[in-house]
């Protein structure tokens, strides 16, 4: 029996230590070297892209920009990297600290986005904009949710809503409420549907995703919350302003 234990951790360690071994750093992935070091803006940039999974992800505009705007690189950091485009030699030291604050950055990178109330741009008129849109003779994305995502419950209760004049604040939480509770679902999203609502880069970008054998629950989320934004534009704000 004890043989049995320790031959388990054994095997357990070994593939632990196999995978820190083929992990590939980015210095690696993206081969970077002194002269990229040097132009260092140009090498954030591809990287920060490279490894987002939405565009979302650094606001879908310049990539420092967003840095610059989320406090996501300190001024001691930035004037730290501006300083190796004038140095003859890069140190061990200079690589060390370059390699490890994009390590960081890029390891902030992921976000999973959830509605917040003050995301909802017009609450009542989306209800009425789902209600009316699930309604039509082609399959649309609120005609999806009405019968493939939500239950019978919870479309009632997005009718009922349509029926108001108004939301109040404590109407416009439970919406809110129930929407992030559709969009953890991992159907909420149907590619056919959703071209029909356009053929562009963002739905072929979750599309890609959604493709994948094995989405993990940030996968999943990416893909719904940005569908839900792409099927309803004007009643959100955009997707970098939601909450994570």
């Amino acid at each position: 029996m004890k043989k049995a234990v320790i031959l388990t951790f054994f095997i357990a360690l070994v593939g632990c230590s196999s995978t820190s071994k083929n992990k590939v750093s980015l210095e690696e992935k993206y081969n970077i070297d002194t002269v990229a070091m040097k132009n260092w803006e140009k090498t954030y940039s591809e990287v920060i892209i490279g490894e987002s999974e939405l565009v979302d992800w650094y606001g879908d505009e310049n990539p420092l920009n967003y840095l610059a705007k989320n406090g996501k690189l300190s001024e001691k950091k930035a004037k730290f990297l501006s300083s190796l485009s004038t140095k003859k030699n890069i140190t061990e030291e200079d690589k060390e600290e370059f390699n490890s604050t994009l390590e960081k950055i890029v390891r902030k990178l992921p976000r999973k986005f959830y509605l917040k109330d003050e995301n909802f741009k017009n609450p009542i008129g989306l209800a009425k904009y789902m209600v009316a849109q699930s309604k039509e003779s082609v399959m649309t994305p609120s005609k999806y949710i009405a019968t493939k995502v939500a239950t019978p419950e919870e479309w009632n209760e997005i009718v009922i809503f349509s029926r108001k004049s108004d939301l109040n604040e404590k109407q416009v939480k439970r919406f809110r409420k129930l929407i992030n509770r559709l969009i953890k679902r991992d159907n909420f999203f149907n590619q056919n549907v959703w071209y029909n609502v356009e053929i562009s880069s963002r739905v072929i970008e979750i599309d890609k995703i959604y493709a994948k054998k094995d989405k993990t629950k940030l996968e999943i989320n990416n893909v719904n919350a940005k569908a839900l934004y792409i099927a309803y534009p004007g009643y959100f704000s955009e997707l970098e302003r939601w909450n994570d």
